[in-house]
C-alpha cells in the first residue's frame, strides 16, 4: 500500500486555499492548512512532505518557512510573479515557484 503524501497549505486567500486543498485531496493527498506566518510555524513542519507557501504572507514571507523546515521541500507560489522573486526563492531553498492563479495540471506535475 502507498502512503498517502502529507501537504501543508499555507496561503491567506480562503478561496485559494480551498481550492488548492480540492484539488490535492481528489488526487489522494493528505492536506492541512494554514492562514498565515505563524499559524504554519506552530505546526510541527518536518512533518510534511511538502509545503506550498504563498510568498507574501499575514506575518511574514513563505520563505521564511525554507528556514524554519530541516527537510521538507517548499513550493513557493505568488501572485506577484518576477524573475527576481523566483530567483529569490529558488536561492533560499524554494524545491519549485509558481504564479498565481495556477494551472491545475502545472500545480499536480510540481507537487
Amino acid at each position: 500500500m502507498v502512503e498517502t503524501k502529507h501537504i501543508l497549505i499555507v496561503e491567506d486567500e480562503k478561496v485559494i486555499r480551498s481550492a488548492l486543498r480540492r484539488l490535492l485531496e481528489r488526487n489522494q493527498y493528505n492536506v492541512e492548512e494554514a492562514a498565515t506566518l505563524p499559524d504554519a510555524l506552530v505546526q510541527p513542519l518536518d512533518q510534511f512532505d511538502l509545503i506550498i507557501s504563498d510568498l507574501r504572507l499575514p506575518g511574514g514571507t513563505g520563505t521564511e518557512i525554507i528556514e524554519k523546515t530541516t527537510s521538507t521541500p517548499v513550493l513557493i507560489m505568488t501572485s506577484f510573479a518576477s524573475l527576481r522573486s523566483a530567483v529569490d526563492a529558488m536561492k533560499l531553498g524554494a524545491v519549485d515557484y509558481i504564479a498565481k492563479p495556477f494551472d491545475h495540471d502545472e500545480m499536480l506535475l510540481a507537487v
